[in-house]
């Protein structure tokens, strides 16, 4: 390997760069490749880039950003829960550094005296890789990320280019720690209120009594004996139940573009949005919905195949769907908020909910609804809704 110590200028444009590179920059995916591209001015030279670091998520684990000169573009890979208990991330030169077992990570990979002590480098040498270094990315809140850099120039990387990359490194972590801790914030935030409501409460809106009125359609939705099951089932297999009719019934929501807003012991209260920033317009949304209760339809009796062969009882559920304004906003105690949707529109889906046990329905959708859709609809007659004097024209479809 080259010792070449040739000067470079200072200060650093690539850490002066660093020290300002958030200003300009929205998502760390973005940073990684501006990055990239500020080392690659100053002729470092960089074949592949790799960084990783853990995430506080309910489904995630870590986030990797991988740049190589072929693509030139950056491929973000989620880790999902698991992921960094196996042996892909314990066997790799990640796991030390992220550790905290070691600073700095340099492997000469055409040095036959050079250890091939991670199976990576196998596969890097195989590819034309000479020299390989991980670093650590020192977070402030004491979590570690690492970053792997590779060469294939015949020398590899020079020892002043390895000090050069190292003061980089340590310039350039406290602002992509920024833009990781605003993309796990909203990630996290999402994952608990929703796309669309984790968006606006990050984005400010969170003073109790804060909202807007919107048109929606509001999906209630529930799980048919529920009681019993929680009864009969021991805790954990109840929880674990629960969340596979969740996947269910909410993920087909989530999968057609709908919001889901609460889970409110095994229901789930979900909207469609009609507005600007979701669906243009009442077909669309209805269009939506209903592609969603058959996403349902098919996902629940996937799940009751699985049961039968295990020899448990098939789950069964009521949908409720109605439509008109509703108040979209935070409501709550002082000390408590909630962003959800109030109003009469939203009670009555409850409600409406509620008659599919009666009239011996999984769907039932009121009349509104049918004049944004050709159907088929199968005509209910007129019900009254629970708790109220208004007569309703009610269908299924």
């Amino acid at each position: 390997m080259s010792n070449d110590t040739a000067p470079y200028k200072w200060p650093d444009p690539v850490v002066e760069w660093a020290a300002t590179s958030i200003i300009d920059v929205n998502a760390p995916s973005e940073w990684v490749k501006k990055l990239v591209g500020q080392m690659l001015q100053v002729n470092l030279p960089l074949e592949r880039v790799r960084i990783l670091h853990q995430i506080l998520h309910p489904q995630l684990s870590g986030i990797s950003y991988y740049w190589t000169r072929a693509s030139s573009d950056v491929v973000v890979n989620k880790a999902t829960q698991g992921l960094l208990e196996r042996d892909s991330y314990l066997l790799s030169p990640f796991h030390p550094v992220c550790n905290g077992a070691t600073t700095i990570i340099r492997r000469h990979l055409t040095l036959s005296s050079e250890p091939l002590d991670f199976p990576i480098l196998s596969e890097l040498k195989a590819q034309g890789m000479t020299d390989y270094l991980v670093l650590p990315l020192n977070f402030s809140e004491g979590e570690i990320g690492a970053i792997s850099l590779a060469t294939n120039r015949a020398s590899g990387f020079t020892e002043l280019e390895v000090k050069r990359i190292q003061q980089i490194v340590r310039a350039a972590t406290r602002g992509l720690e920024i833009l990781i801790r605003h993309e796990t914030a909203l990630s996290l935030i999402c994952a608990y209120l929703g796309n669309t409501t984790g968006k606006r409460v990050l984005s400010g809106m969170v003073q109790r009594g804060e909202g807007e009125a919107i048109d929606a359609i509001i999906w209630f939705s529930d799980l048919r004996n529920s009681t019993r099951l929680s009864e009969k089932l021991p805790p954990d297999e109840y929880l674990a139940l629960l969340n596979q009719y969740f996947d269910c019934l909410a993920g087909a929501v989530l999968n057609q573009g709908g919001e889901v807003l609460r889970f409110i012991g095994d229901a789930v209260l979900a909207i469609f949005p009609v507005d600007k920033q979701n669906f243009a317009n009442w077909e669309a949304a209805c269009k939506r919905t209903l592609l969603a209760v058959k996403d349902a339809e098919l996902r629940i009796a996937v799940l009751n195949e699985i049961r039968a062969k295990d020899s448990l009882p098939p789950i069964s559920y009521g949908i409720g769907l109605h439509s008109g304004p509703v108040y979209y906003g935070n409501i709550g105690t002082s000390g408590r908020v909630e962003f959800t949707v109030v109003g009469k529109a939203a009670n009555e889906a409850a409600k409406l909910e509620s008659l599919c046990k009666q009239l011996n329905q999984k769907v039932i959708i009121s009349e509104p609804l049918t004049q944004y859709h050709q159907g088929p609809w199968i005509d209910l007659g007129k019900h009254q809704i629970p708790g109220t004097n208004t007569e309703i024209s009610l269908f299924t479809c």
